[in-house]
């Protein structure tokens, strides 16, 4: 089976990614929301002074 033009048929059907975006990811977002409530419960649970907490 030839796929040498699969590529050009199948890849150019997709949606674009602009260049400015080339680094990111869909999951960026969910990754950085784990990442705030992680920090959200450590700070709830340290042994710190419990009137720093919010």
């Amino acid at each position: 089976m030839d796929k040498s033009h699969y590529f050009d048929h199948v890849c150019n059907d997709t949606i674009p990614t602009q260049p400015e975006e080339e680094a990111t990811t869909p999951t960026d977002m969910l990754s950085e929301a784990v990442e705030e409530i992680m920090d959200n419960v450590k700070k709830v649970f340290s042994a710190g002074n419990p009137d720093d907490r919010d």
